[in-house]
């Protein structure tokens, strides 16, 4: 079964079951969008789930469990033991997750800093660009790029 349906057959039958009409479930949304996601026309954005489960007085999670499980034709039990599972194994389950990932500069930024560093410091012992060449193994041309460079 697709996303779609399963999607449009989870929210029928949570609807129904909460007795809203598609103009009351729909708050944030449009009537007709409301009705395009349960006639499997359209798929909702993230921000429609999370509108709608709202609406349905759930979590967006349980809204998805029971869409995962008509997909997949389980329980939402089972579903969700499933994603305690994933978590766990990936040490996901109780970690707080940043709203701002630290970036890592890539590898040869980082051996070019550690470079230009070198090539400074023996430029700073009064080494000519040659010498510092021949103590680092670098080609000429490099160790006058770093030469030149003091950031």
């Amino acid at each position: 079964m697709s996303v779609r349906i399963a999607f449009a057959a989870a929210l029928k039958l949570l609807r129904t079951k909460r007795g809203l009409t598609q103009v009351e479930l729909s708050k944030n949304l449009t009537q007709s969008h409301v009705s395009q996601i349960e006639n499997e026309k359209t798929s909702p954005s993230l921000e429609a789930i999370i509108e709608l489960a709202r609406v349905l007085g759930l979590s967006p999670v349980a809204l998805m469990a029971l869409v995962c499980a008509a997909q997949d034709e389980v329980s939402a039990g089972d579903v969700l033991k499933i994603a305690e599972k994933d978590l766990q194994d990936i040490a996901l389950l109780q970690a707080s997750i940043p709203l701002e990932i630290e970036e890592t500069p890539h590898p040869r930024v980082t051996a070019a800093a550690k470079m230009r560093s070198e090539v400074q410091a023996l430029k700073e012992q009064g080494l000519s660009q040659a010498e510092i060449a021949r103590k680092l193994g670098m080609a000429k041309t490099t160790v006058q790029r770093h030469w030149h460079r003091s950031d």
